[in-house]
């Protein structure tokens, strides 16, 4: 819902279209099913109703999950399947912990990853890594790998972000 250019985005306008569909009794129709994975923003308008609201919804019967998270392992080889599927089928075998220098260890990259609770979080985690790591270096001095100091000083930052969203203080 938050992407139809009628809504775009608008918080009020995706609450517009979604909440007619939390009620329970719409919900209670034979053979129907719906699932909706819908944007944080309405998240953060759900838990500022009424409520009267909640009584009308019964979302504790919806089999509501609050948020969906990944864990650490799990964005770690979802990461790696990214970057095997974004290689050419003949070149030799890069792995994740590869783009990163010699003391930066696969736990390491795993525990920062556990930070970013979603895939979209941990790909925007990985290209801030690249990203700052290039900005610092010169092609001459051939550093092609991450140190721990940006590891380190991107994963506080990009936590922080995370956190921000989920407290609906910062943007996605």
């Amino acid at each position: 819902v938050d992407e139809p250019s009628l809504i775009n985005g608008d918080a009020e306008r995706m609450r517009a279209v979604v909440w007619p569909m939390l009620n329970n009794k719409f919900l209670q129709q034979d053979s129907l099913g719906i699932k909706m994975l819908l944007p944080i923003e309405l998240r953060h308008a759900l838990y500022k109703e009424s409520s009267q609201f909640f009584q009308e919804a019964r979302l504790d019967k919806q089999n509501m999950v609050d948020r969906l998270s990944w864990s650490g392992p799990m964005l770690y080889d979802l990461c790696e399947a990214r970057l095997r599927a974004c290689r050419p089928g003949d070149a030799e075998h890069m792995s994740l912990l590869d783009m990163f220098a010699e003391d930066v260890t696969r736990q390491d990259l795993v525990d920062a990853l556990e930070q970013m609770h979603q895939p979209r979080d941990a790909f925007k985690f990985l290209y801030a890594c690249l990203n700052e790591h290039c900005q610092n270096v010169t092609a001459e001095e051939q550093a092609f790998r991450v140190p721990r100091l940006v590891l380190d000083a991107v994963r506080k930052r990009q936590a922080d972000r995370v956190q921000q969203l989920y407290r609906g203080i910062g943007p996605a």
